[in-house]
């Protein structure tokens, strides 16, 4: 694919069903459907005031999209519920270890399925776990660039095959040698040894991810992986970064956020929202 001078594309983080941030964000970046094509790194549904909304507004804008944890959650609901086969039958919800491991979150996931259209479902059924992109956005020197919601293995030469699980949930790697993915937080983050390994690499090998997912962490932009979860549903910020064809093999980069109200009633200055 040749893309022309001036084409962007918009990859946004979390959001988590914050909708009035979403549109505030894409009038702040000035998005134009001529022009622009949006990518969204997963989890936009779920815990936020109206997820229905985000999908109409990504759905309306043709966004791409990577399949998060509480989109999996949802479609594997939904699925059950309908009698239906559902391939990444992985555990749902988030994972947090001080609940003994996965938690199902289902409670918006439930008020999404009665509320969303057909045409919703099928849209968040096309999120692939991985994306990949044809030209070098951030240079020879960065290689391939994909995205995926929460990460990728610095190990697995095969990208397109990589566990679902660690697409999904990744966080941490494992001591002694790092090879082992983890949804917690012990180890070290997986965004550490990921970097650390692509500098070790010839330019043709190397490969450059954008992802989401860590909240904890927030915004995180390093040499070869570019995290936009900017925590939008607690009240911080919802990203984007805005990639421009300048000129042939010519990118820029500008990362852009808003502030967003507090969405989690556990949080201090909470706005309640429409469900």
């Amino acid at each position: 694919m040749n893309l022309p001078v001036g084409h962007r594309m918009v990859f946004i983080g979390d959001i988590h069903g914050c909708n009035v941030e979403f549109a505030q964000l894409l009038e702040t970046v000035k998005f134009d459907d001529a022009t622009d094509e949006l990518i969204l790194l997963g989890d936009f549904i779920s815990k936020g005031p109206d997820s229905i909304s985000v999908l109409e507004l990504a759905m309306a804008h043709n966004a791409a999209c990577v399949r998060g944890n509480h989109e999996n959650t949802l479609l594997r609901r939904y699925a059950k519920k309908n009698g239906q086969h559902f391939d990444n039958d992985l555990e749902s919800g988030d994972f947090d270890v001080s609940e003994g491991g996965f938690v199902h979150v289902l409670a918006d996931e439930k008020k999404i399925i009665k509320k969303a259209t057909q045409e919703q479902i099928e849209y968040m059924d096309s999120c692939p776990l991985i994306l990949h992109f044809a030209e070098k956005i951030f240079g020879e020197d960065h290689g391939d660039v994909s995205a995926s919601h929460a990460g990728l293995m610095w190990n697995e030469p095969t990208y397109e095959n990589q566990d679902p699980a660690v697409l999904l949930y990744i966080r941490t790697l494992l001591p002694p040698d790092n090879t082992t993915a983890s949804p917690t937080r012990d180890g070290v983050l997986w965004k550490y040894v990921w970097n650390d390994y692509q500098a070790t690499l010839p330019a043709a090998q190397r490969r450059t991810v954008l992802y989401g997912h860590d909240a904890k962490t927030g915004l995180s932009v390093m040499e070869y992986s570019k995290g936009l979860d900017s925590r939008c549903y607690k009240g911080d910020y919802l990203t984007a970064l805005v990639a421009t064809k300048i000129g042939v093999d010519q990118w820029t980069h500008e990362v852009v956020s808003v502030k967003c109200d507090v969405h989690d009633p556990k949080l201090p200055g909470y706005v309640d929202g429409p469900r």
